[in-house]
């Protein structure tokens, strides 16, 4: 894949940037509570847990 210059593209900030690219996001806070729970988060606390089937 080629490096492509736009000249009317828009710079992604780091988020925009490391969702692209199927990074994990940082979703703890401060305060050690989870900003939100996903399987894209880095922290496996904020990661929702395993579906149990019957």
């Amino acid at each position: 894949m080629k490096n492509q210059t736009l000249n009317n593209g828009k710079k992604l900030n780091k988020k925009e940037l490391r969702i692209i690219t199927g990074g994990k996001e940082m979703c703890l806070l401060a305060n050690l509570q989870c900003k939100r729970y996903s399987l894209s988060c880095a922290e496996p606390q904020c990661q929702p847990g395993p579906i149990e089937l019957e």
